[in-house]
């Protein structure tokens, strides 16, 4: 059995070994760095289950380690500060930084291994709750393949045979609604299969355990694109509201946002009628970039997208709608990926508003006022 493997970092050369023997009599495999630069050398050589870092050291001291590694995208690991400080104000500063848990030197080794233990069964609940999730996606797999994507191919298949035969019989009026009917199965066929694809993708990266890792991408220009653009596919760029874009730098690919924001602006588009609003809003608040958009549906209630399951219909299926529920799946694992926060409200008097919040890079300093409660 692989052990699980442990990255301690200390500059205390004699504290370093003693705690390294402790640990691997324990079972552990243990990787240790002197300072914060050696210990994000090993992380990304190592990939360590935990870390276990001291904060006061040469070169790079422990919250420069811990604010380098979230900014790289390692943001699963559990991590266990080290360190002589005890006062409330450095353990505050210590978990704002990311950190699971704090133990003030000299440490018992019980303490320690009680520590590691917690934080090491609490990613073992986190990621059987999500193998579960993905369990029950591979599971509905068949469903999709047997109705929602045959269904479009033999809606594809008939109109085309009714051309076939028909074609000399019908008027220009006749024809343009027939080419219709095939054009929106067609694009039916195509965003399932792109959110089977998308699905695929981000299930792949979360069953390997693998970050998100890239370099840093401004929100804004991409939200406003795919808006506009959405709009546009609908016929209502008229309806489409973009009120105070901010912007900030995350460090998350374009194309994840693409996909993550693509879904829930169409659903908004989707789920309304033609000459309501569809708003999308931004702002920055207590460190997080948080994105909101609000439709004003008469079908749709913030209840059913919380109790909404992947591969359950509830009620009926409109012409757009593709997926059985995969969209909101994807949203939901995506969010969850970047460590970020899906919520649903009722509008008023009528639709939807959801909202994304994202946190914002520790080093990120956005020249934006902070958003008020």
């Amino acid at each position: 059995m692989k052990k699980t493997k442990l990255l301690l970092i200390d500059d205390e050369r004699p504290l370093l070994q003693n705690l390294k023997q402790i640990l691997e009599f324990e079972d552990f495999e243990v990787v240790t760095a002197g300072n914060g630069i050696e210990g994000l050398s090993q992380y990304e050589k190592e990939s360590p289950d935990l870390v276990i870092c001291d904060i006061m050291m040469p070169e790079m001291d422990g919250y420069g380690f811990i604010k380098n590694l979230r900014i790289k995208g390692y943001t699963s690991t559990p991590f266990i500060f080290l360190t002589a400080k005890s006062d409330y104000d450095d353990l505050r500063e210590g978990m704002n930084f990311g950190a699971d848990d704090y133990l003030v030197k000299p440490v018992k080794s019980s303490q320690l291994l009680e520590a590691i233990n917690v934080r090491l069964q609490r990613k073992r609940e986190v990621n059987q709750k999500l193998e579960t999730q993905l369990s029950q996606i591979e599971n509905g797999f068949k469903l999709i393949t047997d109705q929602e994507f045959f269904a479009s191919v033999y809606d594809i298949i008939g109109y085309l045979h009714l051309l076939k035969s028909k074609h000399h019989q019908l008027d220009e009026e006749s024809l343009q609604e027939y080419f219709g009917y095939m054009e929106r199965s067609s694009n039916r066929l195509l965003n399932l299969l792109r959110k089977v694809k998308n699905w695929h993708e981000q299930e792949k990266l979360l069953s390997e355990n693998t970050q998100n890792r890239t370099v840093a991408t401004a929100i804004s220009d991409v939200l406003e694109k795919i808006a506009k653009d959405i709009s546009k596919n609908y016929s209502r760029e008229d309806d489409l509201l973009c009120n105070a874009i901010e912007d900030a730098s995350l460090y998350v690919n374009a194309e994840f946002l693409e996909t993550l924001f693509s879904e829930l602006i169409d659903n908004a588009f989707k789920f309304s009628q033609k000459a309501s609003p569809v708003i999308v809003s931004t702002a920055i608040k207590d460190a997080n970039y948080v994105v909101t958009i609000s439709d004003c549906s008469k079908t749709t209630k913030s209840e059913s997208l919380i109790n909404y399951k992947a591969f359950q219909k509830t009620g009926k299926r409109s012409d757009n709608d593709t997926g059985l529920g995969l969209g909101l799946a994807i949203v939901e694992l995506l969010v969850k990926s970047i460590n970020g926060k899906l919520s649903f409200a009722n509008n008023s008097p009528n639709g939807v508003i959801v909202t994304v919040e994202i946190p914002i890079p520790i080093d990120e300093e956005p020249s934006l006022k902070d958003v008020s409660s």
